[in-house]
């Protein structure tokens, strides 16, 4: 009896087995977590630093003229505040600023501000502390810093984002101003209680001591102004060059009211000043183009409102004139304006043409710096 029932339980068990082979079992997807005996293959993503970027070209603008003036766009524009002075680098790599804000006690704190050439993009940033930065060099990284009781005067580096004096002078007297010729060999420094202006080239080498102008005027400023052979003498309503090499004084030019801008051309042969005259029996804002070395006046270009800042273009052939809010072309021959520029939304102050005729910044009460371009 018990035999026989072992050998049913073995039929049965064989039974079951034969019928579980044949079934079909389902596919089950392993839970989160579980552990594969091989792991599946994955591809990391390539970091975004790890990707090469190919910029985009940009366009190369083309020389300003008479001829495409009137093409001129804004291009580029980022911000800068109460603007003191532009001046571009001799190879028009480098735009270099003086900017003079208040600080949280109201006291003046100037900065140099050096920003590339093409894209205005910031190169460095220096705050003088109590100095005042009188201007920045054409080579785009030296800087002129006057202290604040006007005796001394300390040239820095600001090159490579950093800062660091390269030449210092004590003149024995209060300094009025300091300039740095276009060409980048030179720079001015006039005294404080005496019309007398004295060259200095970079290394602090003392070349001539110009003197001979004089004015009834309590105030005056002397140096270059867009000419590196020439110094012009500024003083209310007057203005007069002065050639380095001979020391000839040129003939003064005047005008009814003070000078509200002035520039002499590249070649020194034009003097262009800013103020109100009488036309036609109307007193009107106006520029006036004067022979530099004779003070013929060359002609007058009429505005409405009173020019704030003066470019010449490198060849002399244009004149870039801030007015209201707006940046106006003119050529010079013709006396004839080319183009108004509108881009600042507020009162226009200081321009400049690159060295290269390619380019022209303005800044504006609209804390713009707006770069001006021909593209082709």
């Amino acid at each position: 009896m018990k035999q026989s029932h072992k050998l049913l339980l073995t039929i049965l068990s064989l039974i079951l087995v034969f019928a579980l082979a044949g079934c079909a079992l389902p596919t089950v997807t392993p839970p989160a977590g579980s552990v594969a005996t091989e792991a599946p293959t994955i591809t990391a993503p390539v970091p975004a630093t790890a990707v090469p970027v190919t910029p985009t070209a940009q366009p190369e603008p083309l020389l300003i003229s008479s001829a495409n003036a009137a093409k001129l766009k804004a291009v580029t524009v980022v911000p800068a505040s109460n603007v003191q002075s532009l001046t571009w680098s001799s190879d028009s790599s480098v735009l270099g600023l003086v900017t003079a804000n208040n600080d949280a006690n109201g006291n003046y704190v100037y900065n140099a501000t050096l920003l590339d050439g093409k894209s205005l993009g910031l190169l460095n940033i220096w705050a003088a502390g109590e100095g005042v930065i009188s201007a920045v060099a054409a080579d785009g990284h030296t800087i002129a810093v006057i202290s604040k009781d006007l005796s001394s005067l300390t040239l820095f580096d600001l090159s490579n984002g950093t800062s660091k004096p390269v030449g210092a002078l004590t003149p024995g007297y209060q300094i009025n101003n300091v300039t740095f010729s276009p060409d980048g060999q030179y720079y001015s420094v006039s005294q404080m209680d005496a019309w007398s202006v004295t060259i200095y080239g970079m290394d602090g080498t003392e070349v001539k001591t110009l003197s001979g102008f004089s004015t009834a005027a309590p105030v005056y400023d002397a140096g270059f102004v867009g000419n590196s052979a020439d110094i012009v003498w500024h003083a209310r309503a007057t203005a007069q060059a002065q050639e380095i090499g001979s020391g000839t004084l040129n003939a003064s030019t005047g005008s009814e009211d003070f000078l509200s801008a002035f520039k002499l051309s590249p070649d020194g042969k034009v003097l262009a000043t800013s103020a109100g005259k009488t036309l036609n029996g109307n007193f009107t804002p106006a520029v006036t183009l004067w022979d530099a070395v004779t003070g013929t006046a060359l002609g007058d270009l009429v505005l409405d409102q009173t020019a704030s800042g003066l470019s010449f273009s490198p060849d002399g052939s244009l004149l870039a004139v801030t007015v209201g809010d707006n940046v106006q072309v003119w050529d010079v021959a013709s006396k004839t304006q080319l183009v108004s520029l509108s881009g600042h939304s507020d009162a226009t102050g200081q321009v400049a043409f690159s060295p290269d005729g390619k380019s022209l910044v303005s800044s504006g009460a609209d804390n713009q710096l707006i770069l001006w371009q021909v593209l082709p």
